[in-house]
């Protein structure tokens, strides 16, 4: 009988930031910024590096059978308007294939769980469709605050 192992969520080390960035660079790749930002490899790995070595900074791994199938990184600021320290994603990919059974919710129960240890009072996630968002408010009570629109000058 084979063993199964079960897949967890942990904190990234330095040597999981390769397959962060490519993950991050999946995030934008596969979603609505495919077609608006460049693809920099060099420029994602600097950013993983940055967000981990940085103290309001995480980046969280969910890793099955010895290999890292997804991420969330998110960095925690006081709030430009109200002050308030806040929680701001800036990747959350799982690897289609590993989607079912609730890994891309549990990345953001332990980020939430992060931020908050950090002193935070809010969490900000990006919806790149409506879908996303639907799932936002029914599993955490998120509410729509915003929608950015962006065009190449």
């Amino acid at each position: 009988m084979q063993t199964v192992l079960e897949t967890h969520v942990r904190n990234a080390a330095e040597s999981d930031l390769p397959r962060v960035a490519e993950l991050g660079r999946r995030f934008l790749l596969e979603g609505p910024y495919r077609d608006e930002l460049a693809d920099n490899p060099e420029k994602a790995l600097e950013m993983a590096k940055q967000i981990l070595s940085n103290t309001n900074g995480r980046i969280l791994v969910a890793e099955n059978e010895g290999r890292v199938i997804g991420a969330f990184s998110f960095f925690a600021y006081p709030h430009l308007f109200s002050g308030e320290f806040t929680a701001v994603e800036l990747i959350w990919y799982v690897e289609p294939e590993h989607r079912a059974g609730g890994i891309a919710l549990r990345l953001l129960a332990e980020a939430e769980k992060q931020a908050k240890e950090l002193g935070c009072v809010r969490m900000q996630l990006t919806a790149p469709s409506e879908e996303v968002g639907k799932l936002y408010r029914y599993c955490g009570g998120y509410k729509k605050i915003e929608v950015c629109y962006q065009r190449k000058l």
